[in-house]
């Protein structure tokens, strides 16, 4: 007698299906790195600008240290010394409300002068632009603060 050997479906569709049934690997490190990366405006901007009264710098004047913290949740910290030391150093924090879809163009909130600025993402750094009606100050160059690295 012929002894029947069987084998049963379910092993051999186990066995054959393993290859098929894996998926192929999304790429779920694009999205984590997408959620990860920061907005091209966030990041640390310094420089020397004039005083608050002068439109350009003076000879006689050494000017302020600005100090701005742009961080992600659309928040700032703002810091103004005055090299002359005739003024205490002042630290100012608030909401950023960006004027345009591109976000180049941004307003921090809770502050009277100075407010409106703008990113140059190609250069890497914010030119502050003149209150109200954010046009270029005569001396824009006064006016820029750049972003550390």
């Amino acid at each position: 007698m012929k002894k029947v050997i069987l084998i049963p479906l379910v092993a051999s569709s186990a066995l054959l299906g393993c290859q098929d049934t894996k998926k192929p690997q999304s790429n779920d490190n694009t999205a984590i790195t997408a959620e990860k990366q920061h907005a091209a405006w966030v990041g640390n901007y310094k420089g020397t600008t004039p005083c608050m009264g002068c439109l350009s710098r003076c000879e006689d004047c050494p000017g302020m240290a600005v100090a701005l913290e742009l961080h992600e949740d659309q928040t700032y910290t703002l810091t103004r010394e005055s090299l002359s030391g005739h003024n205490d150093v002042e630290v100012l924090k608030g909401a950023i409300r960006f004027n345009d879809d591109t976000q180049q163009q941004l307003e921090l909130m809770h502050v009277q002068t100075r407010n409106l600025l703008y990113v140059d993402l190609d250069q890497q750094l914010l030119e502050i632009r003149e209150d109200q009606t954010a046009k270029r100050y005569q001396m824009q160059s006064d006016f820029l603060l750049n972003k550390a690295v």
